[in-house]
């Protein structure tokens, strides 16, 4: 299982535990603890979520 802290809250998350939204028309990923965006596909350049997390996380968050 990955673990991720928060550099925000320093929360200990699963993949599991992150929530999925859309911010100003991006895809992000957001710390349930505080809300804070953890990744989003406007940082990624021209790459997607997908490429850095599986598919079961991103259909789980």
């Amino acid at each position: 299982m990955i673990r991720i802290v928060c550099p925000h809250c320093h929360a200990p998350l699963s993949s599991a535990e992150l929530e999925q939204a859309t911010v100003d028309g991006h895809l992000s990923l957001i710390c349930p603890e505080c809300a804070s965006v953890l990744v989003s596909d406007r940082e990624t350049d021209h790459h997607t979520l997908a490429e850095y997390f599986p598919d079961e996380m991103l259909a789980h968050a």
